[in-house]
């Protein structure tokens, strides 16, 4: 007898499978395990629970394995090549995905514990990032904001011009530029170069 519900029973068994999982299978697989988590958090935030302490460390134990932290490298990738468009069209995909990141960390694993050491530091880079351009994101009205977002989350409410106009706002989202592709201290950013 299992002592996890049916919902989180199907998030370990995914996790289970993808440990053992070798790329590219191990990233593609890792958004669908995310999503469940999703789907479970929003489920408890709703009902008022908590995680359930058994299901916190088999998970936790299964996202330290190989195959998922592969899929976690994978998936924060995403997040960091939304995050070099924060200007255009990439800013609420990167918030989305920062936020996934943020929930596993804080309640599962800490981000240095699935990325490779090198790595440590690239959650504090991007929101950098975000913090260096305030003034040149285009703001999230707060009614698009997930319900599910918590407040700590600011990078959902980092932008600080909320006066921009409409014409403003579509230039923004729809300019492309390899300036939007890396910061001014880089040439080429590492992601192209991979």
């Amino acid at each position: 007898m299992t002592p996890f519900s049916p919902e989180e029973q199907a998030v370990i068994e995914l996790l289970q499978k993808n440990a053992e999982a070798v790329p590219p299978d191990s990233a593609r697989n890792f958004p669908e395990i995310v999503e469940g988590i999703m789907r479970l958090w929003e489920t408890h935030l709703r009902n008022g629970h908590t995680w359930p302490p058994e299901f916190v460390q088999e998970a936790s134990h299964l996202l330290r394995k190989e195959g998922n932290r592969h899929g976690f490298s994978a998936y924060f990738g995403a997040c960091r090549r939304y995050s070099l468009r924060r200007r255009g069209d990439g800013f609420v995909s990167a918030c989305y995905l920062r936020s996934k990141i943020q929930i596993l960390n804080e309640y599962f694993v800490p981000f240095a514990d699935l990325v490779h050491p090198a790595d440590g530091g690239a959650l504090e880079k991007i929101d950098g990032l975000y913090v260096k351009d305030v003034d040149d994101i285009v703001p999230i009205p707060p009614e698009d904001i997930p319900w599910w977002v918590p407040e700590s989350h600011w990078w959902w409410r980092a932008p600080t011009r909320l006066d921009m106009s409409p014409q403003e706002i579509d230039e923004k989202l729809h300019d492309y530029s390899l300036s939007d592709l890396y910061d001014e201290d880089e040439q080429i950013p590492r992601e192209l170069c991979r």
